[in-house]
């Protein structure tokens, strides 16, 4: 496996949020992680890429451990995070948005393979990133991210706000590099529908535990997943 998390315990002071996490991402691979809000998951996502640092467990990308490494080092380990609400830098170009992602390369980040995943931006390029439509701007957030030439990407919520169509396109995107690219990606998403249909594994967070493991037409087809997250009974 790629990415290995291993009973990864993590919260914020004398506040205590995960609890023995555990999870596996290859290759290739898409998991989704689910959950209410306050299940744990952006805490997870955070943990992970060592914006605050877990009290227990491993963490390890490609056989090297991880854990607990400052989090402005983990591109250069191969590891991403696009964090929630994009968090593009508003003033500046997207151009400039995207090659602060290719720092650990050297600035020699591929910004042409970035255009063919989001061919809208090439019109963009010099348009300050702040002037971009929220779709636009995920896209960039994306893009900064894969400008690091990762082996492993985590999203957290990417179709927060944005129209269904651009949800799909995104979505859509994620799929590509799994295929293309062969990333693990690790995926965390309120849209339940969407990310169950390119996902091939979920986890299902509750009060900052694993609840739930599993396919997604293994998971849709429990009452409580369906109910809680897709509106409605199961079949």
């Amino acid at each position: 496996m790629t990415l290995i998390v291993s009973g990864l315990d993590a919260g914020y002071g004398k506040l205590a949020v995960l609890h023995e996490v555990s999870f596996e991402v290859a290759r290739g691979e898409i998991v989704a992680v689910v959950g209410s809000n306050g299940a744990g998951k952006t805490t997870l996502l955070r943990a992970v890429s060592g914006l605050i640092r877990p009290t227990a467990g491993s963490v390890t990308l490609e056989g090297r451990t991880i854990t607990a490494k400052p989090a402005e080092k983990m591109a250069g380990f191969g590891l991403t995070h696009v964090p929630e609400n994009r968090l593009c830098f508003p003033t500046l170009s997207v151009r400039d948005n995207l090659m602060l992602g290719a720092w650990t390369k050297n600035g020699h980040g591929d910004v042409e393979s970035i255009l063919d995943l989001f061919p809208r931006l090439r019109t963009r390029m010099g348009q300050a990133a702040g002037t971009l439509s929220g779709g636009e701007q995920q896209m960039v957030a994306i893009g900064r991210g894969l400008m690091a030439d990762p082996t492993a990407i985590m999203l957290d919520e990417p179709s927060i706000g944005l129209a269904p169509k651009v949800v799909a396109e995104i979505m859509e995107v994620l799929s590509r590099l799994c295929v293309e690219k062969q990333l693990a990606v690790l995926l965390v998403e309120q849209n339940v529908r969407a990310s169950f249909k390119i996902a091939h594994r979920a986890v299902v967070m509750h009060r900052g535990r694993v609840a739930l493991t599993g396919t997604p037409a293994e998971l849709v087809e429990l009452p409580e997943v369906h109910n809680a997250y897709l509106g409605g009974a199961a079949a």
